[in-house]
């Protein structure tokens, strides 16, 4: 599916990258099998321009659950809509996973075909959700398979975001780490000036909060927001239903703060070495509060789940941020009261109540934030286990695979009747814990 370019990526990988120093010696992970049939299903799964995205990215879906009529895509019908920011999340834990074994040698070529693809995602430095298209002779922004009926197609041209730019520079972070042959924790990656003003810039000052951040007493937070663009821009149309072509705009013409995006942004900065700068401490305090009074659920605006902001958290253990240690306990005690006798976590009935995706994320906070030699943990993650392997299918050909469940919503009003899943993005969260857990069989009691 991947055509040329893939066929020249693996003929000539081995020019363009070098192994990163991890410990090929180790014994063959007791997952091994599981793992190499997974990620045949994502190198076999990944999309290109014959099915209508860039290279190098999977298909996500989008469902609404809206009546028809109101015109957000068309009740109950999945739309494959691509995304920078899937290509980027999925290709991120796939680096994650070539750092802990470099052996799964197929992961280099799938991530060099991602990200050729993200080069029409970009707003200069920064990244847009949506890739660009012409509307009455303008470059505006929106999908391009979702149903919008006429009214709504100018509220989606949104400017750049901060999830997006932030995964996407992770991902490049990671993909410049395995070219030096390094570990992404060995160096430090430079960020263009643009995205470090950006990020900056908009932050949760003294101004008037977003509706549902002030519900959630979020005010004031000096927090990343989530919109890289002026609230106040007087360009902005202040009319929902304006056509693309009068501007750029941010969706209900209000920024606001997901704790989910703040927690994907110190990532990125913690790769770069920007831990000092502007808004940094502040996104740290914020996180650490959302933890500390249990928000995990509501805090994310784009993420209806509990266990999006615990994974994410644990993300950044990985990569080394150590500002958010204060949430790190409180974290896994949630995580470990929150899961079911049968070894799953699954999410509100707010947002559906799906299994497999939350336990996958689940489970893998708790592989990184817990301790392989404390009795209670090891069982929890068997359990975890035990049932994350049971919820694995296969395809025509019998490639292992988790099916796709609530990944991201479209807006705050929204975190239940418009849901994207992915397959991929699923499947290879079950992929890294499998690999983790390796290392906890490795520690006797």
């Amino acid at each position: 599916m991947r055509g040329a370019w893939s066929f020249l990526g693996i003929l000539f990988g081995g020019l363009l990258w070098f192994t990163p120093k991890t410990a090929s010696a180790l014994p063959t992970p007791r997952y091994d099998r599981e793992i190499r049939s997974a990620l045949s299903f994502i190198e076999h799964y990944q999309v290109g321009l014959d099915e209508g995205y860039e290279p190098g990215q999977w298909r996500a879906r989008v469902t609404s659950y809206v009546p028809s009529a109101i015109g957000v895509g068309k009740f109950g019908v999945p739309f494959e809509e691509p995304s920078a920011f899937v290509a980027s999340s999925i290709a991120n834990i796939l680096a994650e996973i070539y750092s802990h074994d470099s052996r799964y040698s197929q992961i280099p070529v799938m991530l060099e075909e991602t990200q050729r693809g993200l080069e029409k995602y970009r707003w200069g430095n920064l990244f847009n959700f949506y890739p660009p298209y012409t509307f009455r002779g303008m470059k505006v922004r929106g999908p391009r398979y979702m149903y919008l009926a006429r009214q709504w197609k100018g509220f989606a041209n949104i400017p750049p975001d901060a999830d997006t730019t932030s995964v996407t520079y992770t991902f490049l972070h990671y993909m410049q780490s395995f070219r030096r042959g390094l570990l992404p924790t060995e160096w430090k990656s430079v960020l263009p000036s643009q995205v470090i003003d950006a990020i900056s810039t908009y932050r949760d000052f003294d101004r008037k909060p977003h509706v549902y951040n002030a519900a959630q007493g979020h005010i004031r937070t000096g927090a990343f927001m989530t919109w890289l663009f002026d609230e106040h821009d007087p360009d902005m149309p202040r009319n929902y239903f304006a056509a693309p072509d009068k501007g750029t705009r941010i969706p209900f013409n209000v920024n606001d703060v997901d704790c989910v995006v703040n927690a994907n942004i110190l990532r990125m900065l913690t790769y770069a070495g920007k831990t000092s700068g502007p808004g940094y401490q502040a996104s740290c305090a914020h996180i650490n509060r959302v933890v500390r009074n249990k928000q995990f659920y509501f805090c994310g605006m784009y993420y209806p789940s509990y266990y999006a902001l615990p994974y994410t958290i644990a993300s950044n253990v990985e990569a080394g941020t150590t500002c958010l240690d204060p949430a790190r306990e409180r974290t896994l005690n949630f995580i470990i009261a929150k899961q079911h006798r049968d070894g799953s976590w699954r999410n509100s009935f707010l947002a559906r109540p799906d299994y497999v995706q939350s336990t996958a994320w689940a489970l893998n906070a708790l592989l990184i934030l817990g301790d392989p030699k404390n009795e209670l943990h090891r069982e929890r993650v068997r359990r975890g286990l035990d049932f994350l392997l049971s919820q694995a299918q296969r395809d025509s050909d019998g490639r292992l695979f988790w099916s796709g469940q609530v990944f991201y919503a479209a807006t705050f009003i929204a975190r239940f009747p418009v849901v994207w899943r992915s397959t991929a993005y699923t499947t290879a969260l079950a992929i890294k814990a499998l690999l983790l857990a390796d290392r906890w069989y490795a520690v006797p009691y």
